[in-house]
């Protein structure tokens, strides 16, 4: 059966962007972020991808649910995966489970922290520590860090607004931050030490102190999106194409409406054509697309007209555009952050809402 939509996942643009970051941080290992599915990409498959790449020295999700399925993708491969944010509701039986199944977890929140420690497997297990600089999230105080007993693998902290570094609160941060490295160093020599996401390798030259740093996590742009709208692209790839077939085309008389509610009306003395695309909000088109959002038949960009619904789209109609004709809505020809404006929203959304009905073809 042919499907209505589908994604189509490079793993060649993973690999090749993942190199392109590399080079722009020579001597830090990487911990590809791989959390939400892989930013919607699959993590399994993005992860597969890399576990031969040189300075690979995890995989980064956010529970250790992702990290238990990651892990069970990976089969016997041993490269640790770092659960980022579920360790707050530690519990002793986890000690077994991370132990058994290669997974090292964060610690963000001090009594979680404290509980771990206090148990005598600590000193077996590789954990990781997150210190709260500014960004008021998830992170330990830094006036807590003279509670750290056991050895952690890293410590790190995570920037709100490396996007700006010149901000004050990045400068606050990175202050902040420093204070820490300088007490890690000094207790724990051989602790790993990172605060790196995409945007601040993309401004690696604002922030001299990544140059001391042993890791970073890049995201977004290893999926071949740019960090932030303006960046340079620096020859990086799009990871996953989204494409959905026309299901009809339909010819309008001036004054005919399109969709739920009529919120395209033809304006046109002479008419127009519509097409109607197979995907919906159910697929992770987004409702706010409707009479905003674009796509492209070949080097034609196309107007979104009317509502998104549940299961179908309505976009501009073209003289060589059939039933069975396929469209892009997300890949190399669609700017991401355009479309994510016209949406009301950003990139990241866009790519981890993709419904599971969508099929997917790795390539």
């Amino acid at each position: 059966m042919i499907p209505r939509s589908e994604i189509r996942i490079s793993k060649a643009a993973v690999e090749r962007n993942y190199g392109i970051i590399s080079k722009m941080i020579p001597g830090l290992r990487l911990i590809p972020m791989v959390k939400a599915d892989a930013y919607g990409h699959g993590a399994i498959e993005v992860s597969r991808a890399l576990l031969r790449s040189p300075g690979l020295y995890g995989f980064g999700v956010a529970s250790f649910l992702e990290g238990k399925r990651l892990r069970q993708g990976l089969g016997r491969e041993k490269t640790p995966i770092i659960v980022f944010s579920d360790s707050a509701f530690w519990q002793e039986e986890d000690f077994s489970f991370c132990a058994r199944s290669g997974i090292e977890p964060v610690f963000s929140e001090i009594k979680s922290l404290l509980r771990f420690q206090a148990d005598p497997r600590s000193a077996r297990l590789p954990f990781h520590v997150e210190v709260n600089t500014g960004m008021n999230r998830l992170g330990i105080p830094v006036e807590s860090l003279s509670l750290l007993k056991a050895y952690p693998r890293s410590v790190f902290t995570h920037l709100a607004d490396a996007d700006h570094p010149g901000s004050a609160l990045t400068i606050r941060q990175m202050k902040s931050f420093d204070e820490v490295c300088a007490r890690i160093r000094g207790s724990f020599p051989r602790a790993l030490l990172h605060f790196a996401n995409s945007s601040t390798i993309w401004n690696r030259s604002r922030f001299p102190a990544l140059k001391s740093m042993d890791l970073a996590r890049p995201g977004l742009s290893l999926y071949g999106i740019r960090p932030f709208e303006g960046a340079r692209d620096f020859g990086l790839k799009r990871v996953m194409t989204l494409k959905a077939r026309v299901l009809n085309r339909i010819h309008l008389e001036k004054g005919d409406q399109v969709g739920y509610g009529g919120a395209y009306r033809c304006q046109k003395a002479s008419g127009e054509w519509i097409a109607i695309l197979g995907a919906g909000y159910a697929d992770g088109i987004f409702r706010s697309l409707g009479n905003q959002g674009v796509a492209y038949f070949g080097s034609r960009k196309l107007r979104f007209r009317g509502r998104v619904s549940m299961d179908l789209a309505a976009i501009e109609g073209h003289a060589k555009l059939e039933v069975g004709g396929e469209v892009e809505i997300w890949g190399d020809r669609v700017d991401p952050y355009e479309q994510a404006a016209l949406a009301g929203t950003i990139p990241y959304e866009l790519t981890t809402r993709i419904g599971p009905r969508v099929e997917r073809f790795y390539e």
